[in-house]
Formats: C-alpha cells, structure tokens, sequence
C-alpha cells in the first residue's frame, strides 16, 4: 500500500516520536510511506494538488485544522486516514480514532471505509463544522504562540476574552431557503466540539446533513448557560438554542465578521455553506 502521511510539526506543540513510531509500523504493516512536514497554513493542500500520485491513502498527522488543509487537496478516490496529534482532535474523536501511534497505523492498513460528506464554506472544503460569531472570534482571536505552549488552554482564554462582545452583532442565516436571524451559529458535520464536548446529538458523519445550531437570544447570561449545558452535552436544550437540519446554508452580516472552519479563520462573511456531492473515504476501526 502507497501511502502519504502529511505532518504537521506545530500541531499540539509537535510529537516527532509518536510520528517516528507510526511510520515504523506503517512500513512494518507493508505500507510504503512518503511522508512530507509541513511549512505553512495551506502548505498541505498545494503539496497534494502538485503530486500525480498521492498513493492509495493519505494520512492527516496533525489535528483538525492539518486534516482540513489535506482534505482541500485530496484527489478523488484517494482515502483519508487520521493519526490525532493535535489540540482537540474533533474528527478522529467522532471516528474513534486511536492516538497510541501502532494502532493508529492498524487503522489506515487494516481499517474498514466510511463514506463521509464533506461540506464546502465558500468553496473550501470542511469537515467538521464552521462557526460565526462568537465561536469564530474565539477561533480568529486565540494567541497562536500560546497555543503552542499550552494547548486548549490557549482556547480557554481567548473565550473568556470574547465573552463581552456576544450579542453586539446579529446575522441573517437562511437554512434551505428559510431566513432566520441569531447572534452566533456553529453549523456542524459531527456530534463533538472542542474535542470531548457534545455539541449536537442530532448531528452524525454518516449522515447527508449539516446540523445548524443557532443561539438565538443575546445576552451574557445567556451564553453562559450555553457554554454550560455544552460541557453536559445539553446545548441543544437551553431555550434560545435552535437545530435545524440543513443541506444548505447562507449566512450574512451587517459588518466585516470573520468566520471559522475545522478550528482555524478561513475568511469572512458572506459565506455559502453546502454539501458536497460526492463523499470522502475515511479510513476508520472496525466495529
């Protein structure tokens, strides 16, 4: 088996021997391995759309944001595998992915395949979820150089940082033709936020939908209890929160507002949020 494994040194402060042990048993498993680190935001997309052969599988070594930037140059066919290095690692949470380097490597050889839908923001593939407002400020304004050195901690921060702002700006979202007005949205692919929270039991990978979640009220109280029921898993519950499921998504602003996508700034608003036609390989354990 030919296999790509794109390395992201930065993500999670760097993990050059869990990598070292993953790709030794990559090749002990048969796998012939081409392993490349990356250099910059988006350096893993133009590597994989300048190769005429990405092998059988390529493999996101990194967390969420790697496996976006390797999603964005995946050629058709080819498999998305996942070796969780990073800070919150959402995806490989929704996939139960393992992190202990010799059963990660198991899961790209010997693991079965799961279609997966991604969605396009603007044109740009994401997997997991994109968020506006408050979740894109914490995500636009989070101290990279902190990141490095504390991990979520560093998220945890830049929350409390934008706790304030909540409420100030209100943005029309129309999801499958229908106009609604909220003061923050995450519109997700997976049921985990931020690693282990469950952010919506009505979302799912499997599944040919987007789930929309919008806060409708402003208010810090407000967003308080919503950031309290997320940390039980009852988010979907505080009165003010409503779901939707959706195919297709619009969101617009009054202003400049930045918007996120798998954890990382990928532009701002307007944004055109749809699934894709055709689903991704993802190469996931067995049952």
């Amino acid at each position: 088996m030919n296999i790509t494994v794109i390395y992201n040194p930065t993500a999670g402060g760097g993990r050059e021997r869990r990598l070292r042990h993953f790709v030794r048993a990559l090749e002990e498993g048969g796998g012939k391995v081409r392993l490349y680190h990356t250099r910059a935001p988006g350096d893993a997309t133009r590597y994989l759309r300048g190769l005429a052969d990405q092998g059988e599988v390529v493999v996101a070594a990194g967390g969420d944001g790697t496996t976006n930037d390797v999603i964005n140059g995946l050629n058709p066919g080819v498999a998305l595998a996942l070796f969780p290095i990073g800070t919150a690692n959402v995806l490989s949470r929704e996939l139960s992915i393992p992190r202990r380097p010799e059963a990660a490597a198991k899961v790209v050889l010997d693991g079965r395949t799961l279609n997966v839908t991604p969605a396009r923001l603007n044109g740009r593939r994401f997997m997991v979820m994109a968020g506006i407002g408050y979740d894109a400020w914490v995500v636009d304004q989070v101290d990279l150089i902190l990141k490095r050195r504390v991990g979520k901690l560093a998220y945890v921060i830049s929350m409390i940082r934008q706790l304030f702002r909540y409420g100030q700006v209100q943005y029309r979202i129309t999801v499958d033709g229908r106009p609604l007005d909220c003061f923050s949205a995450v519109i997700t692919n997976g049921r985990y936020y931020g690693g282990s929270f469950v952010l919506s039991r009505e979302a799912g990978l499997a599944k040919r939908s987007l789930q929309v979640l919008m806060f409708q009220r402003p208010g810090l109280g407000f967003l308080l209890r919503c950031l309290a029921a997320l940390v039980v898993g009852r988010m979907e519950r505080v009165d003010g929160v409503a779901s939707l499921s959706a195919e297709k998504v619009t969101v617009t602003a009054p202003g400049l507002e930045p918007v996120q996508a798998d954890g990382d700034p990928v532009g701002w608003l307007p944004a055109e949020i749809e699934l894709e036609p055709a689903p991704v390989k993802l190469r996931v354990p067995w049952a």
